[in-house]
């Protein structure tokens, strides 16, 4: 799956319809050779109308399903979005209050910073996990501006703003981390596999022709694809879908550059 996580989407898409199509074409051989075995008159209405509520049930899950994973996956990509403006505010509070050796302590330690979310934290939120590096690389930004001594009125308004940021810039970071970790519960994949299951079994029970087996394997099709976009926005952070630190990256080289 880690593999698959990180193929353009067009192959994860390609895959998940083929590995679909498969699965139910062995599917309906199995239960067609039981059928005949079995049943003289294996064609059930009843089973065939059973066969149209599940296809519905299946459908309204994966669809609730695809909703709750883009839902999360614009949540977190808002949440680093305000995080990298935060940096880049409190980098240009920090030029504003002035030149002090202090500050530009201050200042280099932001961007140490904001430079390992990129290289060290980005990679372990792949695995749901948060880096020891990047928590320790904070503290000196936060006990920094803490320590700062503003000597009039401008520098202490300037301050106050300083501080509400380095606190919502811890806030953004844990909201982030909370993020690499959400993912669609897996009762309702099971679910998903299960329904796909009974699906593929009671329309083994539809007549056998070539014109059924097209209508069959399309609808499949539509089935697997939208099963591909609930798996490819769940876990935001995770695979070549993933949301990127490129804001992070862009604003690391704004700071960069800002002269004090």
């Amino acid at each position: 799956m880690h593999l698959i996580y990180n193929l353009p989407g067009l192959v994860q898409l390609a895959i998940f319809a083929v590995a679909a199509l498969a699965l139910m074409f062995v599917q309906h051989k199995i239960t067609r050779i039981f059928l005949d075995k079995f049943f003289s008159g294996y064609k059930s209405d009843l089973a065939l109308n059973i066969h149209t509520s599940v296809s519905t049930t299946l459908a309204l899950i994966v669809a609730f399903s695809l909703v709750q994973a883009v839902t999360t996956f614009k949540q977190a990509d808002q949440v680093v979005r305000q995080e990298s403006v935060r940096i880049n505010n409190l980098d240009r509070l920090l030029v504003r209050y002035g030149g002090s050796e202090d500050v530009s302590v201050i200042r280099a330690s932001l961007r140490t910073y904001a430079n390992s979310i990129i290289k060290d934290e980005w990679d372990a939120m792949q695995s749901g996990n948060e880096s020891e590096t990047t928590n320790k690389l904070f503290k000196p930004v936060s006990k920094g501006i803490i320590q700062l001594k503003p000597s009039n009125a401008r520098e202490n308004s300037i301050y106050s703003e300083m501080v509400k940021l380095a606190d919502a810039l811890a806030d953004y970071r844990a909201e982030r981390l909370e993020a690499a970790k959400l993912e669609i519960p897996m009762i309702f994949w099971a679910l998903i596999y299960l329904l796909m299951f009974a699906k593929n079994t009671l329309s083994a029970f539809f007549e056998r022709s070539k014109t059924a087996d097209i209508v069959m394997a399309l609808q499949m099709i539509c089935f697997s694809s939208l099963i591909f976009l609930t798996y490819y926005f769940d876990e935001p952070f995770k695979g070549e879908s993933g949301i990127k630190p490129t804001l992070i990256v862009d604003v690391l080289d704004k700071i960069s550059k800002r002269t004090d």
